[in-house]
């Protein structure tokens, strides 16, 4: 949600990357779990030269490098993101005042209100699950491919694991074509998912929209007040 104040602002940012984190952080730790627990179980010489703090710190290095590089990607991004909405707004402010002059029966939340229509988003009255995962796959279209095709490939090769009349060279071959198939199939999927999001734009709520209109009036304020020290000062 848009916040009006620049620390509600920086709140939001550091929450969401943090979130972001977290979840990228869980995804690693739980593959990075099993892989642990599974070389203590199978491997005898890594049984034997590591111990339980050991064990540990492998099964969290990966999770806490990962949630530590993406919630500073997801920082980075959110940030360029309110610097382009701020942009957006100081550039309204100015453009709706032209068009006051042009059509004084048009109101200023009007021309905000149409201004952010056109702005490359898409506004609904709720975000559902279904909008929060475009939105998702939209800005991270690498891990949602990832988090498809690991898990697939996987299931690929289980099932052919359960055919003992294949030699392991076979069940490997038959992984990596099916693999690569499946693969495919879910880029595509992906790729037109990014595809239909760039045309029709981000989703955000009515309440999104309306508190970016509610703050480009608190900029137009904020700057009418300006002109008038201004004029004050060449007055004097």
């Amino acid at each position: 949600m848009v916040s009006l104040t620049p620390i509600e602002r920086s709140q939001e940012v550091a929450t969401d990357a943090t979130n972001e984190g977290l979840l990228n952080g869980f995804f690693t730790l739980v593959p990075s779990t099993a892989a642990v627990y599974w070389a203590t179980q199978n491997i005898p010489a890594f049984r034997a030269r590591t111990n339980l703090q050991s064990r540990t710190a492998m099964a969290l290095m990966p999770a806490l490098f990962v949630f530590a590089f993406t919630s500073e990607h997801k920082l980075t991004h959110r940030m360029k993101q309110v610097a382009y909405e701020s942009q957006h707004s100081r550039e309204t402010v100015q453009w709706a005042e032209q068009q006051l002059s042009q059509q004084p029966a048009i109101t200023v939340t009007q021309l905000y209100e149409r201004s952010i229509a056109e702005s490359g988003v898409c506004i609904v009255p709720t975000l559902r699950w279904h909008h929060r995962f475009l939105n998702y796959a939209n800005e991270h279209p690498i891990q949602v491919l990832s988090s498809l095709a690991v898990p697939t490939v996987g299931y690929i090769f289980y099932g052919r694991s359960g055919k003992e009349h294949l030699a392991l060279s076979s069940k490997i071959m038959h992984t990596r074509v099916f693999g690569q198939f499946a693969t495919l199939l879910l880029l595509l999927s992906v790729m037109g998912l990014k595809e239909f999001m760039d045309r029709n734009g981000k989703y955000i709520t009515e309440q999104d929209a309306h508190e970016r209109v509610q703050e480009m009036h608190r900029m137009r304020a904020e700057w009418l007040q300006q002109l008038q020290r201004d004029q004050k000062e060449e007055t004097k």
